[in-house]
């Protein structure tokens, strides 16, 4: 494995990227599962994980958390300015990154400037949310775009195990978060995911220590959690630009409905898709690629429109270029 350039990507090898898509499949399991999976040594795999971490190809790891059962509902905001300066821009992303209920923030390109994201305990508090940012800089604002997640899907890498050109249809299923409902967890729980959200492969006798309970207790609510499908699973946050890749949303708008449950599970398939969205008040079908490209995106919108592209009114592309913020947990 060989570092190309301190900003550009990284020449990783065939065991390197088994690696990434075993984390990103299980964050959870041992290195030595892994290892026996690919047939590789104790120290070779510590190594090679100790060396993506070091190059910041994986930045943490983070679990997937349904924040629903945590009576959370979330939201995302496109925003468009206008008579802005590079000081007003720095201030807005200033004050939304330091806002604890923002999970994401990126810049957007090419019809929005900034995007972000933000966690409320109800429909009636990401409006406030909404009411509270409209006042402080509405007139900065040419163009406002807000929509709610009624339901998020979380899929698994599975372009990093393809070669060069395929599109092969993935075999695992989503991971799916619903918007909340009822709050499940309890404040230990909460704080147990808390700090998951930090380091998601922090050992219980750590997680234990920081709690003052024992490393048993903290095992018992960690398996109590996953039974009861809140915490989901884990998977390395990794930094894609050192792996040439690059993060893309597509919106699809239809014409014809009849197709929607069928364009639905073959857009799902697709390796390339890392997460999709059912919104309120956005498209109708919501999708997010990690891709080397716009062309690579192209070539991939050209699929889609082949097999439904009579029933598809239009696709919007946007593409999320810096990253100032992003995390799983609400309160962080």
């Amino acid at each position: 494995m060989q570092k190309e350039g301190e900003d550009g990507p990284v020449k990783l090898d065939r065991l390197d990227y088994q690696i990434l898509y075993e984390l990103d499949c299980d964050g959870f399991q041992s290195l030595s599962k892994i290892g026996k999976k690919l047939r590789a040594g104790r120290d070779v795999m510590h190594y090679r994980v100790k060396r993506l971490e070091e190059l910041g190809i994986i930045k943490k790891y983070v679990p997937i958390i349904d924040y629903g059962k945590m009576g959370y509902t979330a939201g995302a905001v496109y925003i468009k300015f206008h008579h802005d300066t590079p000081e007003l821009r720095a201030e807005i992303i200033e004050y939304y990154k330091n806002n604890n209920d923002v999970w994401w923030l990126f810049d957007m390109t090419p019809n929005f400037d900034i995007a972000f994201g933000w966690f409320g305990k109800s429909l009636a508090e990401l409006t406030d949310k909404r009411i509270e940012l409209l006042r402080k800089y509405r007139k900065y604002f040419r163009e406002f775009k807000f929509r709610i997640y009624n339901c998020h899907h979380h899929f698994k890498r599975d372009y990093l195990m393809q070669p060069q050109g395929r599109r092969d249809a993935r075999t695992l299923p989503s991971v799916v978060v619903s918007a909340g409902t009822e709050k499940i967890t309890d404040e230990t729980d909460d704080k147990i995911l808390k700090i998951l959200s930090e380091n998601a492969r922090l050992p219980y006798t750590e997680i234990a220590n920081k709690l003052e309970l024992s490393a048993a207790q903290v095992h018992y609510r960690i398996q109590n959690l996953k039974s009861k499908k809140i915490l989901l699973g884990a998977k390395p946050m990794l930094d894609l630009q050192k792996l040439g890749h690059g993060l893309f949303k597509l919106d699809i708008y239809l014409d014809d409905y009849s197709i929607y449950e069928d364009l639905r599970k073959f857009v799902f398939s697709l390796p390339n898709a890392v997460y999709a969205y059912d919104v309120i008040g956005g498209a109708d079908i919501e999708l997010d690629f990690e891709v080397k490209n716009f062309p690579e995106l192209s070539q991939i919108q050209d699929i889609i429109k082949s097999k439904f592209g009579k029933s598809i009114s239009h696709m919007e592309y946007y593409h999320f270029p810096k990253e100032y913020k992003l995390g799983y947990f609400p309160g962080i």
